[in-house]
């Protein structure tokens, strides 16, 4: 994906586009949608080959039956976004149905020890990626590669495991959707991912209301325990380190955790935290651009004013409110607060004010490699994301009054 391409400011679906998309989901105004996201039709998709006798469990039925109730209300899809969504919702059940055969088969899983885990969080757009990225330099932390995520289940013995050259077949799928996607969020097969895809193949994650406009999906999902999606977060995380044993310190991130704290810090209760902040009216911005485009890749109907205040009166200040509440009772040891503009000025700097905080050991090959990867991204071609508060109907004045206490606790 060219990673030297700019992204502008949001303002219609069709346009974001290469002509060649526009072309084709103009001529699939002429055909019927069809029945391809029906629950059952992708149940049976998935199991064709030597999946023929597996189930999907009954918590990964119901969320897809909800998810797909509310995409079948609220989303006009385009002819790419029909097939884009159908092949995707076909991979992820088929991935769910061999992640469960996989445990069932193999019971001793379950006894798989984790390292200690380093949770990353924050709202999206906060310096998460980045930030893991540079954590994941640390030859004693264990991250999860995109591929791992994207199908943690190795290949039987004796067969090529052709999960990165899968992933990579996907990636370009989308550069070819959106060219400038890299610009928002870039991703690659081999680089460390953030860990939503395990929820996904569970059916259980607002990652999907990124992708669509899903509201009644995303009250079930929020209504729901989310203990139970963390406990099977955490049995993908036993396979996964079952097959491939690595690490001292398991370093993983995903901005819809910041929703979930309360809930996957009693699944993970020694986990310690690294609580990434920046200036709302800026971090806002950047989140509804990001599920703009993000939306505009299966639809053509995204109205950038719809989604600023969608954001806005949504689930994430709410999140980060009850997460600031949550974090006055950790101990110092535990939890460490990190802003955006420290990590972009003085990156190394900053990780070693999150080791001495958390209690952890910074090393001289741990630091060496870091300075190489800070050097490497500072050289190397970056897209770039424009974004404003206006162009989704909000105001900045606004945010910031909104968003004050915090803004006044975190000097932002």
């Amino acid at each position: 994906m060219p990673a030297t391409l700019d992204i502008p400011q949001f303002k219609d679906a069709a346009s974001s586009h290469p002509f060649l998309i526009r072309a084709l989901n103009r001529l699939g105004n002429f055909f019927p949608a069809g029945d391809a996201l029906r629950s059952e039709s992708i149940w049976d998709a998935a199991r064709k080959g030597d999946l023929g006798d597996c189930e999907p469990t009954a918590e990964a039925e119901e969320a897809l039956d909800r998810l797909l109730e509310s995409l079948a209300e609220n989303v006009r899809m385009t002819l790419v976004g029909r097939y884009s969504a159908r092949d995707d919702t076909v991979r992820l059940a088929k991935t769910h149905l061999r992640i469960h055969r996989a445990l069932r088969e193999a019971p001793e899983i379950a006894d798989t020890p984790l390292p200690s885990p380093v949770f990353i969080v924050g709202w999206p757009r906060t310096g998460t990626t980045f930030l893991h990225q540079l954590l994941a330099q640390d030859p004693v932390h264990r991250t999860i590669p995109y591929w791992e995520s994207f199908d943690p289940v190795p290949p039987p013995p004796g067969k090529p495991d052709k999960r990165i050259e899968k992933l990579d077949e996907m990636l370009k799928l989308l550069s070819r959707i959106e060219p400038r996607y890299d610009a928002i969020h870039p991703m690659t097969a081999e680089a460390p991912e953030e860990c939503v895809a395990l929820f996904m193949n569970e059916f259980r994650t607002l990652q999907f209301d990124f992708q669509y406009r899903v509201p009644e999906y995303a009250r079930w999902l929020l209504g729901q325990d989310a203990r139970a999606a963390y406990r099977l977060h955490r049995r993908q995380l036993e396979l996964i380190q079952f097959h491939r044993p690595s690490g001292e310190r398991l370093v993983l991130k995903d901005p819809t955790h910041l929703i979930h704290l309360a809930a996957w810090l009693e699944v993970y209760p020694d986990a310690k935290i690294v609580f990434t902040h920046r200036d709302p009216a800026v971090s806002l911005s950047s989140i509804c651009s990001l599920v703009a485009y993000t939306r505009a890749l299966f639809t053509d109907d995204v109205d950038p004013q719809a989604v600023g205040s969608e954001i806005l009166s949504g689930y994430w200040p709410r999140a980060m409110e009850d997460a600031r509440e949550l974090r006055k009772g950790m101990s110092d040891d535990r939890v460490v607060d990190v802003r955006h503009a420290d990590l972009q000025r003085d990156p190394l700097g900053t990780v070693e004010t999150i080791y001495s905080s958390l209690g952890l050991s910074f090393s001289q090959s741990a630091r060496k490699s870091m300075q190489t990867f800070v050097d490497q991204r500072r050289m190397g071609p970056s897209g770039k994301h424009v974004h404003s508060l206006e162009g989704f109907g909000l105001d900045r004045d606004a945010v910031r009054e909104r968003f004050a206490t915090y803004c006044t606790d975190l000097e932002i």
